[in-house]
């Protein structure tokens, strides 16, 4: 065979090597972004959701449309309360393939999340038109309906649901989330009682409160009851927790009474945020007002959420003629099951004149300082029952009798109804 004739063949077994070294660099280029990928999912859901969006987007550098690389990113965005950058990457895969499962997911989530539940409830039909019995995104779009106050429609899907899967747990619990959502009061009753070790007899505290959830906030009215130095006192307050910009939420009280054993007028302000990576701060102050003078105690707060956990620390300066008292108070809360389920340590240091046990008839408090450890548990019982108590151990000192502390043993209970 002559060359000429030699030269076809050998251009086609050339054409041929150069598909197949080009597609074993793509191969080993896909292997290598997948390892990457996991390495950067193993960061994010380890909280390090800052180096696993650089890694995620190193990983787009290489392979643009590796879809699930960019719905991580817009997850971990979305954990962050970066909803807009969230929506931003969920449009750009959802435009290249409009029914990725993964996407929509995600999209409802953030819509969700970002208090857009009009944009939820569309983007979760669209899901549901592609996945029409699929229980997940069937799940979300109940959640979005209830978002959105559309409670008939929400009802509607999960009948859906329970036609596809009679036993499920998840649909059953977003039911009673549905019948929850409707309440707007909550009622409570709440007994507390003190023995002391010596000197004093058993006091007794219980209030009446009745909650209203608006779309300003939370309001609270409550009358409270005391009976201590074998004198009875009824102070009534109001508390109203506003909703403010994204991230940012208040508190204020006032009350007011003629009963010598509360404060004539007592009133509080303090000012929360919200922060990435479950941080929560505030600051504030309360205001006592006695026939005898007034106390300012200036307060805040730092907490942080993880996992089933929330923390905080809260300390208090109550400035006055001898220089500032401190104090500060800690607990850890653990949630067994949602917001109402729950039990907490506590304990703190130090005494705040906030503190109502020790005001005598005429507004003096005469503690010199207080250490307390204690347990508290919040328990729902049905969807609008839930029953609440705690056990405190505190160690007193007094202005007159320095030195020597008298130990208190404190039992609450009480029981809150929703309707």
């Amino acid at each position: 065979m002559t060359l000429f004739k030699l030269q076809p063949l050998l251009l086609i077994v050339f054409f041929i090597s150069l598909v197949i070294s080009v597609s074993s660099v793509e191969a080993q280029e896909i292997d290598n972004v997948d390892s990457a990928f996991q390495e950067a999912r193993a960061l994010a859901f380890d909280g390090n959701r800052s180096e696993a969006r650089s890694l995620a987007y190193a990983i787009l550098e290489i392979s643009p449309d590796y879809h699930d690389v960019r719905i991580l990113i817009a997850r971990t965005y979305s954990w962050d309360g970066k909803y807009m950058d969230a929506r931003r990457e969920l449009d750009y895969v959802l435009k290249k393939q409009p029914n990725h499962r993964d996407a929509l997911s995600a999209a409802i989530d953030n819509e969700i999340w970002s208090e857009n539940p009009d944009r939820a409830v569309e983007i979760a039909k669209n899901a549901t038109r592609f996945y029409p019995t699929d229980e997940p995104l069937n799940l979300k779009r109940a959640e979005a309906h209830i978002a959105n106050n559309e409670e008939r429609e929400a009802n509607r899907i999960l009948n859906l649901i329970a036609d596809i899967n009679p036993s499920s747990s998840e649909a059953q619990t977003l039911r009673k989330s549905l019948l929850t959502s409707g309440q707007k009061y909550t009622l409570t009753l709440s007994y507390t009682g003190d023995r002391f070790s010596e000197i004093f007899d058993p006091q007794h505290k219980s209030y009446v409160q009745l909650s209203r959830r608006t779309p300003y906030g939370s309001i609270i009215g409550r009358v409270n009851y005391s009976h201590r130095f074998e004198t009875n006192g009824i102070q009534p307050e109001i508390d109203f927790y506003p909703s403010l910009i994204d991230g940012w939420y208040g508190y204020l009280n006032f009350g007011y009474t003629t009963s010598s054993i509360y404060p004539q007028y007592r009133a509080g302000a303090e000012l929360y945020k919200n922060f990435p990576k479950g941080f929560e701060a505030s600051a504030g102050f309360r205001y006592l007002n006695f026939e005898r003078g007034s106390v300012t105690i200036y307060t805040g707060s730092l907490s942080k959420y993880w996992r089933s956990w929330f923390f905080t620390l809260r300390p208090y300066f109550t400035p006055n003629d001898a220089g500032t008292s401190r104090s500060i108070n800690a607990s850890a809360r653990y949630y067994f099951d949602g917001a109402e389920n729950y039990v907490t340590l506590r304990g703190g240091l130090g005494f705040s004149p906030e503190e109502r046990r020790f005001q005598d008839v005429d507004g003096d408090v005469f503690i010199v300082r207080s250490d307390f450890v204690g347990i508290d548990f919040l328990k729902t019982l049905r969807y609008n029952l839930g029953v609440f108590g705690s056990f405190d151990l505190a160690n007193q000192e007094f202005t007159f009798d320095p030195g020597n502390f008298n130990r208190i043993y404190t039992m609450n209970a009480g029981v809150q109804f929703k309707f």
